[in-house]
């Protein structure tokens, strides 16, 4: 990869840079940012990998970038694709081209606000129903997990058995070590611990995971539980319900950020004393979120 800068003349339009790109070399360029993004930049894995998949498109078949390459393709994606996904592009961009590169051509991108959309209430005897018609017991465990904890997917699935203190019910996962996303403290209810307690009894895995489960077995029966229900809830949905039942208890913004990772490292660290775990419980309790009424 070549830089050229073409300088201004008095009056006349900015400097441009000019990036020559080695089109056979580009796939590697990439992989090399992979390890760049994750070993410097201390980036998760996916959040990696998302960077690549949104760099790939603009610079697949190109052998020449200009700063108004970058900025017409920014400005294109404004007019189709969501502010979310805008905010992504830059955030690529800015690490492979200033970061990565060292060039300044992403100096001056605002990342785009969404505008506030108000979420329809998940009701709670939806949720009620749909947990209830999960035949596969694991898959039921992980669903009331991710509804009275507030976790995600993802986090609650990479459990180890020594992620969670059961005499307290607490959650504190361990599998974020990038810079975009933090594991909270959480608690689970007393109707996750009573599924649990039967899925180990009928469980033979002494595996460390919590939770040793294919993406194939989950699928099917979580699709299983919309037919029979007749209700379409996502994952996701459980851990917005969650939220939405906190704050229906009155409980602060700032624990239900707590308890869902949404806070910055310096301030979840206060609460992984004996203290604050204790304190972030009883707030928790405060709530007496029922699922299974």
């Amino acid at each position: 990869m070549t830089i050229t800068m073409n300088m201004p003349r008095a009056g006349f339009e900015p400097a441009t840079t000019t990036i020559i790109l080695e089109k056979e070399r580009i796939m590697g360029d990439l992989e090399n940012f992979r390890l760049f993004a994750r070993a410097k930049m201390n980036l998760a894995k996916l959040t990696a990998s998302q960077y690549i998949c949104k760099l790939k498109p603009f610079l697949k078949g190109k052998s020449v970038v200009t700063d108004k390459d970058i900025q017409t393709y920014v400005q294109s994606k404004k007019g189709i694709c969501s502010a979310g996904y805008v905010s992504n592009v830059i955030s690529a961009f800015k690490a492979y081209f200033r970061e990565y590169k060292g060039l300044k051509v992403m100096d001056g991108y605002k990342h785009p606000t969404a505008p506030l959309k108000m979420k329809e209430e998940i009701e709670p005897k939806k949720v009620e129903r749909f947990i209830s018609s999960i035949d596969n017991l694991r898959v039921k465990c992980i669903a009331l997990l991710l509804a009275s904890s507030g976790l995600r997917k993802g986090e609650v699935l990479s459990l180890n058995k020594e992620d969670v203190n059961r005499e307290n019910r607490c959650i504190i996962p361990k599998c974020h070590n990038g810079e975009t996303k933090h594991s909270g403290i959480s608690f689970y209810n007393d109707e996750a611990e009573a599924c649990l307690i039967e899925y180990e009894k009928n469980s033979q895995t002494k595996k460390d995971k919590l939770f040793a489960i294919g993406d194939g077995t989950f699928l099917r029966a979580w699709n299983n539980a919309r037919k029979k229900s007749g209700i379409y809830l996502k994952p996701k949905d459980l851990r917005d319900f969650f939220s939405q039942e906190m704050g229906k208890a009155l409980i602060p913004d700032r624990y239900i950020d707590i308890f869902q990772g949404r806070s910055p490292r310096n301030i979840l660290s206060k609460h992984y004393t004996t203290q604050g775990i204790r304190l972030l419980r009883e707030i928790y309790d405060k709530a007496n979120l029922k699922i299974l009424e």
